[in-house]
């Protein structure tokens, strides 16, 4: 059999968080499968570090990044098959996506977010006319589309995708420990993410500067920037892959606001999923996959500001329930959504319906 070489097309490196979920961790199991596997990320992670800092894109980078990335492409034959998160060619036609299909290059493409609202609701008309199905060449010559939702599996469908394949967002529960409850008269309310999504934060804000008036809280943050103007007691951390474990393993209780809109429809509940690797309770909006992933036995579902709330005040009053719903939701995690339940299945479509021998 000969040697089966897997190209990932990742959007960006290890530091950026959907390409280190959805490719970077499953490397090592493929690697154990026999792939030899090149990761050529569109993005690398200084150019990530960099936009978190400043705020701006360079435009220097974004050009190289084209450069590489089409570099690439060219030399697609080389590899067994290729593995794309999302596009080939960000805000390029769809005649572009249409590459590998033309090379006869099998693939496989992963959605984690809906991507395609960049191009279908833009603000302006040019965009959506010339970008609005630009990919739909790519959906309906992939050998297998896998999306982390059924908002995201629907549009695949609608729009080519032949085999779609649902797999969630995992995490590597030897990366979080289960450690005993911070000690405190305090409720700990974690909260992880980046710059661009702490925006979300602003749904629970009234609720927590109403709640530290009357009992004692804390917004604990990890990757958000500067909070100091909100009104509530906070300790704020900056990101760190070697450190999220231990932090999320200090709060009380993890909490996922998101608005109603199309783009969140397409989350897949990352942040979630760390909270209870942790063995810790959850509350969050019921927007798309939430409402798969929370059930009563692991949190609260909250939709209006009175329902967050009441979620708080519950699971600062009881911490017997807290504990509870704490171990209900790390045996959620290691049964359901958990690296080493999810590799083996990974590796067995990527086997089955891309690779060549």
């Amino acid at each position: 059999m000969a040697k089966r070489k897997l190209l990932v097309l990742s959007r960006y490196g290890e530091k950026g968080a959907s390409s280190r979920l959805r490719f970077f961790q499953y490397i090592t199991a493929l690697q154990a499968a026999g792939f030899e596997v090149t990761v050529s990320p569109f993005f690398d992670d200084d150019y990530l570090e960099a936009l978190y800092v400043t705020g701006r894109r360079s435009g220097a980078d974004i050009v190289l990044a084209y450069f590489k990335r089409m570099l690439m492409l060219l030399k697609a034959r080389d590899y067994s098959a290729v593995w794309v998160e999302k596009e080939t060619l960000p805000f390029l036609p769809g005649i572009f996506e249409a590459w590998l299909s033309f090379m006869k290059v099998p693939y496989i493409i992963d959605y984690d977010d809906a991507i395609f609202h960049n191009y279908d609701q833009h603000r302006s008309l040019w965009v959506r006319t010339l970008l609005g199905t630009k990919l739909d060449v790519l959906l309906g010559a992939a050998r297998c589309v896998t999306v982390g939702n059924s908002y995201l599996e629907q549009y695949a469908i609608q729009h080519g995708a032949k085999i779609v394949e649902c797999f969630p967002t995992v995490v590597d529960i030897k990366r979080y420990p289960v450690l005993p409850p911070v000690a405190s008269s305090e409720l700990r309310i974690g909260w992880i993410g980046t710059p661009s999504t702490s925006k979300y934060l602003e749904i629970i804000r009234p609720v927590l500067e109403s709640l530290s008036k009357k009992i004692n809280i804390k917004l604990v943050t990890i990757g958000a920037p500067d909070l100091g103007h909100y009104q509530c007691p906070l300790e704020q951390h900056p990101w760190s892959a070697d450190t999220e474990g231990l932090l999320l393993s200090s709060v009380h209780v993890g909490v996922m606001p998101l608005f109603d809109d199309m783009w969140e429809r397409g989350k897949c509940g990352y942040k979630l999923i760390q909270y209870m690797a942790c063995g810790r309770p959850v509350i969050a909006s019921p927007i798309g996959v939430n409402v798969d992933i929370v059930n009563p036995d692991v949190g609260f579902l909250a939709k209006t500001e009175d329902d967050w709330h009441a979620a708080f005040e519950v699971l600062m009053a009881d911490a017997a329930l807290r504990d509870q719903m704490g171990i209900n939701a790390r045996k959620l995690v290691e049964t359901q959504y958990s690296l080493q339940v999810i590799a083996s299945r990974l590796v067995t479509l990527l086997e089955s319906k891309i690779c060549v021998a």
